[in-house]
């Protein structure tokens, strides 16, 4: 405890009084906003406003809002992450007169907040060699609502449809992440307010499941604090506590999705009585999870061998059982031989046919960017620096023609590329534009017995994808007799 704390009398979150203007406390960070950065017109300072949720016992929680000059709220940025104890000192305690706060930050289960201004009060990090510390951080497991109260994934996706009642309305879940995938960086509108930003914002997206829709969500979150911690959430290991987590519907997706708002709160592997979370966790382990990753890089993994692709199906068929009137909801997936001519196969001139993926999580990494940005991968970079942060691989889309249509979703890739191409990734790469052309027209306009892998569009994968498992070329009159005979 700093020495300015000790001087001052140190009151529970309970004892706050309107009228309190020096009020000092000891709390525990169980949320941050990101700073809200703006110019002072009188002063023509740049200022700024950032926002910690603390408790100190299991039902007290509240918020405190720290204004001062930017310097001040960026030190704090920078000091003060959830899990911290800290001080509070010298803070001015507000009233919270609104029977329903908007939803700007999380809900206070008391009836006041704290302000902190900068001249007037601070904050510092308490001192950790306090014995009683350990009992504070603590909290950051024990959720402050029950478990039990907590809605089902399958009654939010469900109750969708009520567009009046759940479209942006704010709900408490209990689940376990399924998959975490790479961050996102989008550019947005620039504004006064972000002063000197470079205009990107960070996005991270996971999916999560509970026992009655294991298919999964899309969790966005956009607060920096909250994406740092993310990136070490373990699938399949972590659960998560989500309050006031808010529903909406995306067009993209075309699915209902979840998003961390500025309202919600998250409570990370909860500690509480019921036996909830065991009880999830032991689901999960005794149930296959479905592929979540965007990318096609996990489709090329546990392919059927080409021998075990028997049935034979036309166009029209593989998209009836994907996604029409013949659809199986029960598998999400099927395979199927289609005997058809290559009609698009862009491997030369600007297309992209190859991606890169990260060597030490195997996650596909966007175009733009040159290495994983996982903190846990970035780690392990930098205690092996000589080694390959990543590797590449042959991507290719392609088009399948047959006489009842297009397949225009299938994806030669990985090692089957390789074998089809007869070329290797790293020789690929050093092809001339005529060597790739040259190619290409091996493959285009030629007859073909394809073998494919479909995964069916389901949770968040919004379409089907034909992984193409082999193809053989194949003589006309061949093919004549093949589609004669079926």
């Amino acid at each position: 405890m700093s020495n300015s704390t000790q001087k001052r009398k140190i009151l529970p979150l309970a004892e706050m009084q309107p009228t309190m203007t020096n009020f000092s406390t000891v709390v525990l960070i169980i949320s941050k906003s990101s700073p809200n950065l703006f110019l002072d017109k009188l002063s023509g300072n740049e200022r700024g406003v950032i926002t910690l949720t603390v408790r100190d016992s299991i039902s007290h929680i509240t918020n405190c809002t720290c204004w001062g000059q930017k310097s001040c709220v960026d030190e704090y940025d920078a000091m003060l992450h959830i899990g911290d104890a800290v001080d509070i000192v010298g803070a001015k305690v507000m009233s919270l007169s609104m029977p329903h706060e908007p939803r700007y930050q999380p809900r206070a289960t008391l009836s006041c907040a704290l302000t902190v201004n900068e001249g007037s009060g601070h904050i510092v990090r308490h001192d950790t060699n306090d014995t009683a510390v350990k009992a504070l951080q603590q909290l950051i497991h024990k959720p402050h609502k029950p478990l039990g109260s907590a809605l089902n994934l399958v009654e939010v996706v469900s109750g969708i449809g009520l567009q009046e009642r759940l479209i942006n309305a704010y709900v408490d879940l209990l689940v376990v992440v399924a998959a975490v995938r790479p961050l996102r960086e989008l550019k947005r509108k620039l504004t006064p307010s972000h002063g000197k930003d470079n205009g990107l914002l960070q996005c991270l997206e996971l999916i999560v499941i509970d026992a009655s829709y294991p298919d999964g969500m899309l969790l966005s979150l956009w607060q920096a604090e909250w994406i740092r911690r993310a990136q070490y959430w373990e699938p399949r290991r972590t659960v998560l506590h989500l309050i006031d987590v808010r529903i909406s519907y995306s067009d993209y997706y075309r699915c209902p999705v979840l998003n961390h708002a500025a309202c919600t709160l998250i409570y990370e592997n909860p500690q509480a009585a019921g036996g909830d979370c065991d009880a999830l966790l032991s689901f999960v382990a005794t149930v296959p999870l479905k592929n979540f990753e965007q990318s096609v890089l996990t489709d090329l993994q546990d392919l059927p061998t080409a021998c075990e692709i028997q049935s034979q199906m036309t166009t029209k068929q593989i998209y009836s059982r994907a996604e029409g009137e013949l659809c199986n909801p029960a598998n999400d997936r099927f395979t199927a031989v289609l005997y058809c001519m290559v009609t698009k196969f862009d491997i030369d001139g600007f297309s992209m046919n190859t991606s890169k993926k990260c060597t030490t999580c195997q996650r596909l990494i966007p175009r733009n960017q040159n290495d994983c940005t996982s903190e846990a991968c970035q780690l392990v970079f930098s205690l092996e620096s000589n080694e390959p942060r990543h590797s590449s691989f042959i991507n290719i889309n392609i088009e399948l023609s047959d006489q009842t249509g297009t397949l225009i979703e299938s994806r030669l890739s990985g090692h089957v590329a390789e074998r089809v191409m007869g070329i290797k990734t790293d020789d690929f790469q050093r092809l001339s534009e005529r060597e790739k052309t040259g190619l290409k027209w091996r493959f285009l306009l030629k007859y073909f017995e394809v073998k494919l892998l479909i995964r069916k569009p389901a949770g968040m994968r919004k379409n089907l994808s034909a992984i193409v498992v082999d193809m053989q070329e194949i003589a006309l009159n061949k093919l004549v007799e093949k589609i004669a005979v079926f």
